[in-house]
């Protein structure tokens, strides 16, 4: 169970650290790439289990290491296993820490194959994602279509083994169960589900056809109408000509044992950059609070600025009118009692000049056509070209 146990504890542990990071807005926004998912296959007992392995494997068994060639400073075992004598490894663990999604830090490629390589025995890491619908905009990790197990290791497929044949898809309620069993207790408000199956696809390779096994577990979370999926460790067991031997995949995957002291480290590191992503995003959201109070006050600062100019330009247009209404009245004042003291009124010709006539000449004033004035009380009194005149109020 020593596997299993490894597998749950890197995927539930990533994925609560990407839930962790997450505080934020709805946001639903579209597909990213997939980038080497995990899973996780069926064990016998580990007891006795080296002897197991020789006696099925015939050839007898080697013991091998995962490295993790530079996580923590120097080259560290993640985990052992047991596979087949003569079989050869590569890869191993390496980190991609600038991932803004804490749960993908971890990147695990690691193959033992025969040496004809007709058979051969992968592990892939962990993934942590957003489904597509139900994230939020301030979580960092990418947001996926992947609603069910199915839907991600088909994306597994899709990036590892493009134009692979669908053979199979079967359900496994064994190793959802052991998942569920091994996972820490529901957070209070959240809900969880997990879901574990294994696809079986085939593919043309030069030596003819390969058909490839891969299976996991992958738990979605879901927490205020946001959902997130996390998967555990992927394996994938290949055969050329034939289905992958499911018993010797399952021999392989029982023997691993993690590696306590990485583990911890792994967990370690993984805390200290969700703390770091938070207090990142917490002093953003305080910047960013400040630059909008900031905004608002001098927008407001502004409008009051603009309100009183424009109170002190209507006041001073207000002045500036009474004035001038005062003044017209004072000068048509002035100008009556000049007209009194002088018996005449005051007329407008054609050209807006002030013409001055005696009241003794007549109330109606004429202008003719070659620029001369005459004034008669006679109503009908009108010469050719004459204009009469408007009398100034």
């Amino acid at each position: 169970m020593a596997a299993r146990r490894f597998g749950m504890v890197l995927g539930a542990g990533l994925s609560a650290l990407a839930l962790a990071a997450c505080d934020g807005a709805p946001e639903d926004e579209g597909d990213e790439a997939v980038d080497a998912p995990v899973a996780q296959a069926p064990q016998p007992s580990a007891r006795g289990l080296a002897a197991t392995l020789r006696a099925a494997m015939g050839g007898g068994t080697q013991q091998v290491a995962i490295v993790d060639a530079q996580g923590f400073g120097q080259p560290m075992d993640a985990a052992t296993l047991e596979i087949p004598a003569g079989w050869q490894v590569q890869g191993g663990v390496s980190w991609q820490r600038g991932d803004p999604c804490v749960g993908n830090h971890l990147r695990i490629a690691w193959t033992a194959a025969a040496p004809d390589g007709s058979e051969a025995f992968e592990v892939m890491h962990p993934f942590t994602w957003q489904v597509q619908g139900r994230s939020v905009q301030m979580n960092p990790c990418p947001v996926l279509p992947f609603a069910s197990n199915r839907d991600f290791l088909m994306a597994v497929v899709q990036q590892r083994r493009a134009g692979a044949r669908v053979l199979d898809y079967r359900d496994r309620a064994d190793l959802a169960a052991q998942a569920e069993a091994q996972a820490p207790p529901v957070a209070q408000g959240m809900q969880r589900k997990i879901d574990a199956g294994e696809l079986l696809v085939a593919y043309a390779t030069p030596g003819g056809e390969m058909q490839e096994r891969f299976s996991t577990s992958v738990t979605f979370t879901a927490i205020q109408g946001t959902v997130m999926g996390g998967s555990g460790i992927v394996y994938a067991q290949r055969r050329l000509g034939a289905a992958p031997d499911a018993e010797r995949g399952a021999r392989i995957v029982a023997s691993m044992k993690p590696n306590a002291q990485w583990l911890a480290l792994m967990r370690d590191t993984g805390l200290r950059a969700e703390q770091q992503y938070s207090s990142k995003q917490r002093r953003q959201i305080d910047e960013w609070h400040a630059r909008e109070m900031a905004r608002i006050n001098a927008k407001g600062a502004a409008d009051r600025a603009a309100i009183r100019a424009q109170t002190q330009r209507e006041l001073s247009a207000i002045q500036a009118q009474t004035y001038s209404n005062t003044q017209a009245t004072n000068d048509r004042m002035h100008r009556r009692s000049m007209e009194g003291i002088g018996e005449y009124n005051t007329y407008r010709d054609t050209s807006g000049n002030a013409v001055r006539s005696s009241i003794h000449g007549g109330s109606r004033v004429l202008q003719h056509g070659d620029g001369s004035y005459s004034s008669t009380n006679d109503p009908y009194y009108r010469p050719p070209g004459s204009v009469e005149l408007k009398r100034v109020p």
